[in-house]
Formats: C-alpha cells, structure tokens, sequence
C-alpha cells in the first residue's frame, strides 16, 4: 500500500492520493513545440455519470466534487471543487502509482474561462489528458492521462499541469 502526499507550490495546490490496485499504460507523448495549444476533445457529463479512465479506474463529477476509484476495492477517492481547499483560478492533481504506470487526475478550478486542453509534464514527456467537464459548470474542470511507471512506485516528481482555454490561452499553471 503507498501513502498519500500533499504538495503546495506557488499558486496552486497539487494532492497525490495514492489509490490501489492501479493499473496502467504508457500514454502517447505530445511532441513539444512552440505552437499554440490546440482544443482538445472534451467530454461533457451529466452529475454522477461514470466515465472509464481506463485500466479499471472510474472518474466521476457531481456539482461538488470530483471523484476517482478502481471498483470494488477502492471505489471512491473524492475531491471537493466548493470547500475552498483548493483555490480558484488553480488546477490540482491525484494521481496512483504502481510498478505497471501511472494515473493522473488534474482537476481545475476556474475563474472565467472553460478548459479545453490539460497537459502534464513528467520526467520531460508531456502528455495530454482527456479533458472532462460536468454540464453546465464551464470553470471546473478534470481529466485523466497515463504516464510510465515510476521506480520505486510513488518516487517520481510531480508533474507541471497546464490548463488552457480553446483559444490556447493558459488558464492555470502548477
């Protein structure tokens, strides 16, 4: 079983809650360039409707909070988007780790503009999430990517998040 860390850094509150029984797969690296950040595919849910992130896990949202789980050992793994334990304008993370890959799950809290494109970058390999809005709640925000797995589970940095706007404009920075 790993334990969960809580980092702060400048402007934004970063969370690792480590989950068990987390598998996964390497996610496709996005070349790096100067251009403009492109609008990803969002997929827009209802409260409560369950999205497969794959390698058993399940995302979540409902008007108050965002949650993770790989059913039936750890169902869920909630975050609250109303306590103000993360502050608006900031993008936060969870993410499980085991020998296999690793899971990460931003989560953006907004201050006017809808996100279209989370990347994360790890160990110098930026990945782009699959973006997930609850309907009708443009300034909030999750998603999911895969990365590599690190050695030992749980060791490996805490990845730069970057959300954007669909016009490519940063929205929020870890």
């Amino acid at each position: 079983m790993m334990k969960l860390r809580t980092t702060v850094s400048v402007g934004a509150l970063a969370a690792v809650a480590v989950l068990n029984g987390a598998a996964a797969q390497a996610a496709a690296p996005v070349a790096e360039s100067g251009a403009t950040a492109h609008a990803a595919h969002v997929l827009v849910v209802r409260p409560g409707q369950l999205v497969d992130a794959g390698h058993g896990n399940d995302l979540k949202l409902t008007r108050t909070e965002r949650c993770i789980g790989t059913p039936p050992d750890d169902w869920w793994t909630c975050k609250s988007v109303v306590d103000g334990n993360q502050p608006v304008g900031t993008v936060g993370l969870q993410t499980a780790s085991d020998a296999t890959g690793t899971f990460w799950s931003p989560l953006y809290i907004g201050n006017g503009g809808a996100a279209a494109r989370i990347t994360l970058v790890a160990d110098g390999v930026t990945y782009d999430a699959q973006v997930v809005r609850l309907v009708g709640h443009p300034n909030y925000a999750t998603g999911y990517a895969w990365g590599a797995p690190e050695d030992p589970p749980g060791s490996g940095d805490i990845p730069q998040i970057t959300v954007y706007d669909a016009k490519g404009r940063i929205l929020a920075r870890s």
